[in-house]
């Protein structure tokens, strides 16, 4: 069965093979090296980092995880009388809770842009 590049994506799978494993510790809610990647997949032997400096630009993809994750806050202050201070360590709290999240989806969609899944490759798997 072939897997969806959005399931690929929220696997955290190779953009190319989509069976092998991007990060070392697999799982989206890792603390502890969470931006341990493998060199290249297990499984097919692509090279993840496709050029020096290349996982800067998945910034631009985790910052609208963040807008996601913080927006419905936004929303309820503007509805509801919120402290300030109250929204201010509830917003961080859940920033912080969501931070491997966002820094590991940032990167998967950040490759799967550049790299599609490759039919006539032979897997190890």
């Amino acid at each position: 069965m072939l897997m969806s590049k959005l399931e690929s994506i929220l696997k955290l799978k190779c953009p190319q093979c989509r069976k092998g494993n991007l990060f070392v510790k697999t799982g989206l809610f890792r603390y502890k090296k969470i931006l341990l990647m493998h060199n290249n997949c297990p499984n097919c032997g692509l090279k993840y980092e496709l050029e020096p400096g290349f996982w800067i630009g998945s910034l631009w993809t985790s910052y609208p995880i963040i807008v996601v994750i913080e927006l419905p806050f936004l929303l309820c202050a503007l509805i509801y009388p919120i402290n300030i201070l109250t929204l201010f360590l509830t917003m961080s709290l859940t920033m912080l809770l969501f931070y491997p999240l966002m820094l590991r989806l940032g990167r998967a969609i950040w490759i799967h842009i550049f790299i599609s899944k490759n039919v006539n490759i032979k897997n190890k798997l």
